[in-house]
């Protein structure tokens, strides 16, 4: 047998039966901010579950107003995160990343920014595999010599595997 399939089979051994959930998938809901106005956000999100370990919260969400208008518009952010203990079924995320919006449509073309964002996630489990969550984020996109902040705040139903 080969290293790295005897590692593999040594490791699915030690692994128990019934391993905790170790990824949050959640439909979020919110509002995003900018020039003093608001817009409605539906999103979907994948992040970990676990507390006292870091991984990828990812994030891609778009606008139900600006659809009605004939654009399509979305931001993506990829994170990095670590989950803080609160409490047994409360989790702390604090993140910071990489934020993408994109969007075209209504005859005026396409076009994509990038940016960085910092936000913060509150994970609330229920059972082992479901929960709820509420996010703050703010992002920046740069270019053109200055940056553009916008921020957000969701609340999402969360699945867990």
């Amino acid at each position: 047998m080969r290293p790295a399939a005897l590692l593999l089979v040594v490791a699915a051994a030690a692994t128990p039966a019934l391993a905790p959930a170790q990824t949050a998938y959640s439909i979020d809901f919110g509002a995003i901010t900018a020039f003093d106005e608001a817009a409605v956000q539906i999103g979907f999100r994948a992040a970990p579950a676990l507390a006292n370990r870091a991984g990828p919260d990812i994030v891609l969400a778009t606008f139900p107003d600006a659809l009605i208008h004939g654009f399509l518009l979305f931001v993506l952010d990829a994170d990095v995160t670590y989950g803080a203990p609160l409490g047994e079924q409360v989790t702390l995320f604090p993140r910071f990343g990489g934020t993408i919006l994109a969007g075209g449509g209504g005859g005026g073309g396409a076009g994509a920014a990038y940016g960085y964002n910092v936000g913060v996630g509150l994970l609330a489990r229920a059972s082992p595999t479901l929960g709820a969550r509420i996010d703050y984020t703010h992002h920046r996109l740069v270019g053109g010599g200055g940056t553009l902040p916008f921020s957000s705040i969701s609340i999402g139903f969360v699945w867990m595997r």
